[in-house]
């Protein structure tokens, strides 16, 4: 059984997940951000050339996710599945992301996250994906620009 504190922890995660996923995928990029926290990160756990394993601070966080929807005329996802932890600050997420690129093509791929939160906002993200997949999706945006 869940307990209270990680109960309501689940449903504030969940909320800013959801809320800020929602942002992203629609390009609303500024938005997105403001759920982030002023020195949060992003890490890959399986990094690909051309891409830094870690992304520090606001800015680059927005210039890193500017340039992913960028190169997308959509992004949906599928299969989302949301744990949260017995620790209050850290969920996994579960996803497929499917992308309709600018320059023709998709892009697939299946996610595992790792989300910290700090005071309801995103303080971190350890990102597993399919690096096959990511690789030739830097690939195509390499070659459309």
């Amino acid at each position: 059984m869940m307990s209270n504190i990680i109960a309501t922890a689940r449903a504030r995660n969940e909320d800013v997940w959801n809320r800020s996923s929602k942002l992203l995928y629609a390009g609303e990029v500024d938005e997105f951000i403001g759920y982030w926290c002023d020195d949060a990160s992003y890490e890959a756990a399986l990094p690909v050339a051309g891409l830094p394993a870690v992304i520090t601070g606001r800015e680059a966080l927005h210039a890193a996710f500017s340039g992913m929807t960028a190169g997308a005329r959509s992004i949906a996802v599928h299969d989302v599945r949301f744990h949260q932890t017995d620790d209050p600050d850290v969920a996994i997420v579960e996803e497929r992301m499917v992308a309709e690129l600018t320059a023709g093509g998709t892009y697939e791929n299946r996610l595992i996250i790792r989300v910290t939160f700090r005071e309801g906002r995103i303080a971190g993200m350890l990102e597993y994906y399919g690096q096959f997949a990511h690789q030739d999706l830097l690939r195509k945006l390499g070659s459309a620009s």
